[in-house]
């Protein structure tokens, strides 16, 4: 029996309920364990289990199970984050054998597509879609050293496997907990899936605290995003995590079809923006449409973290108004010192603060001064300790301890500032081009929708150029304008030259379980589609 399993059994009381509007019922947290108690007897004995579904209460009930016998969770991706069959496939392949599972949680839904992939190596599935009888006693089982093993979403690498103690989660969760200072009052609103860190962590904070949770399918918000948003506003969910995309995409959806009736979003006291760049255009726009409706522009909390760090690095404090800074784009390679331009110049770039570090944990930007951009650099408790079965001179530490994050960063007026990654930036004729400053300009045209696209840097016959995918159903002349206006937008910004569009099929721009492009994946389309195909 784990101290997860302790943290939540202590704080649930009789009011504690797992909420499931797309079902129409409740269910106790007392019951909710009663139940876990009993599906654990059909894992006992195991050492490392994974849980392969789609956000309901079997997903949730399988993650206590192991709780309760101190198996380490490991929280499995679905396809929609892959370009393929064959991509998941080998996805999956790998996390069972990196992880060493011996066990599948699946429900039924993921039991059919599991026969749909082939036989997989040394694994047994095992249906929870219904609460098993007792298979007998939960008696002793031999504890893994971690509690759960975090795949991370593999947006520059193949995944790999974030090893977390019990005890470094349990600094994770204080550390969100007492960041968003919860009482049990409060309510999360999840429609992430749950195998992301930010829908895990931020679920598992609230439960620990003696909050009920409000469950959604993740097809629930994407398929109908004004519908989501109506039930998401009458469910008494106060606490409401999502990366940028999400709240871009309400806007986009009110705008397009009209506020729900009667939509009220006072009750929003957190909604947290992260696990993507946040943009203060979408910020604005936000708080422009959903103003009218009760929302308060300090409610909107921008925040950066990562699975190893157990969710949360840095966040904006409840009550504090978010604010950004307008600053010249082609000085934000590592080292630069960052310059601060007029809003209408046209190499302004406007990055959102996004607060300062979470309770237990500490940031620094490796940079030679202040002011400058450095990779950020994180430590404490709730940071990993290294990734699952990597070697010492393998894992990203420095010598002196801190985790490198990949991110590049700086800060200033000791809040922290994300301004891409470090595989992400690109160097056309000596000057430096982030992938996701190019994808937002080509989002931004007008008279096109471009919502999926991804910038790599590209080196064909010695010429070094920006390659940017965009998906589209159009084709012929339709397709050759859009891709004339996405070139000329990214040349009036960056200058000429820099950029070559290129139209591709619908939904075949990889991208991770949060909505970020998959890069090496996606170098592979570019390769195969656009490439081999001149």
């Amino acid at each position: 029996m784990s101290a997860l399993w302790d943290a939540v059994g202590t704080n649930a009381r009789p009011k504690t309920a797992l909420h499931l509007p797309f079902e129409g019922r409740s269910v106790p947290v007392t019951q909710l364990l009663a139940d876990a108690e009993r599906t654990a007897t059909v894992i006992a004995g195991r050492r490392r289990v994974g849980i392969l579904m789609a956000n309901g209460e079997p997903w949730l009930r399988g993650l206590l199970a192991c709780f309760r016998i101190g198996a380490a969770a490991v929280p499995i991706a679905l396809p929609v984050a892959f370009g393929s069959s064959e991509g998941y496939q080998k996805h999956l392949r790998r996390v069972i054998e990196d992880a060493e599972l011996e066990t599948l949680l699946v429900d039924g839904q993921s039991a059919h597509l599991l026969s749909r992939l082939g036989t997989l190596p040394n694994v047994r599935l095992d249906d929870i879609t219904e609460v098993p009888e007792p298979a007998g006693p939960v008696g002793e089982n031999p504890a893994d050293e971690f509690a759960v093993i975090q795949y991370t979403s593999g947006s520059t690498s193949a995944p790999k496997g974030v090893a977390l103690t019990a005890d470094t989660i349990l600094a994770g969760l204080a550390a969100i907990a007492d960041g968003l200072g919860l009482t049990e009052t409060d309510e999360i609103g999840i429609w992430l899936p749950l195998f992301h860190d930010m829908g895990l962590f931020g679920m598992l904070a609230h439960l620990a605290r003696g909050c009920s949770v409000n469950l959604w399918r993740t097809t629930d918000f994407l398929r109908d995003t004004r519908g989501w948003l109506a039930g998401a506003a009458a469910s008494g969910a106060s606490v409401l995590p999502m990366p940028n995309f999400a709240y871009q995409r309400m806007v986009d959806a009110v705008e397009a079809g009209g506020a729900p009736d009667g939509l009220d979003l006072s009750g929003w006291r957190a909604a947290c923006n992260g696990a993507e760049p946040v943009r203060w255009s979408t910020l604005e726009a936000f708080n422009r449409v959903f103003g009218p409706y009760g929302f308060r522009p300090e409610a909107m909390l921008p925040c950066y973290g990562m699975a190893e760090a157990t969710l949360v690095v840095s966040w904006a404090t409840p009550k504090d108004l978010p604010w950004h800074l307008t600053v010249d784009r082609f000085a934000l390679a590592p080292g630069d010192e960052v310059a601060r331009v007029a809003p209408e110049a046209d190499n302004a770039r406007e990055v959102v603060a996004c607060g300062s570090a979470a309770p237990g944990i500490a940031f620094r930007i490796d940079a030679p001064g202040a002011g400058q951009v450095g990779e950020v650099q994180i430590r404490g408790a709730a940071v990993m300790g290294g990734y699952l079965g990597l070697p010492a001179d393998q894992q990203p530490f420095t010598s002196d301890g801190w985790l490198r994050t990949g991110d590049l960063g700086f800060e200033a007026e000791g809040e922290l500032f994300l301004v891409g990654r470090l595989k992400d930036m690109a160097i056309i004729r000596g000057q430096n081009y982030y992938a996701e400053d190019v994808e937002q300009i080509a989002r931004r045209v007008q008279g096109f929708d471009v919502r999926a696209c991804a910038a790599l840097q590209a080196r064909d016959g010695g010429f070094e150029h920006l390659a940017v995918l965009v998906e589209t159903p159009l084709e012929g002349a339709e397709a050759a304008a859009l891709t004339s206006a996405v070139e000329a937008a990214i040349s009036a910004e960056l200058g000429p030259g820099v950029a070559f569009v290129h139209p591709v099929p619908v939904r075949s721009i990889p991208h991770t379980s949060s909505g970020k492009v998959r890069r090496q994946a996606a170098r592979d389309l570019y390769q195969k589609t656009v490439k081999d195909a001149s």
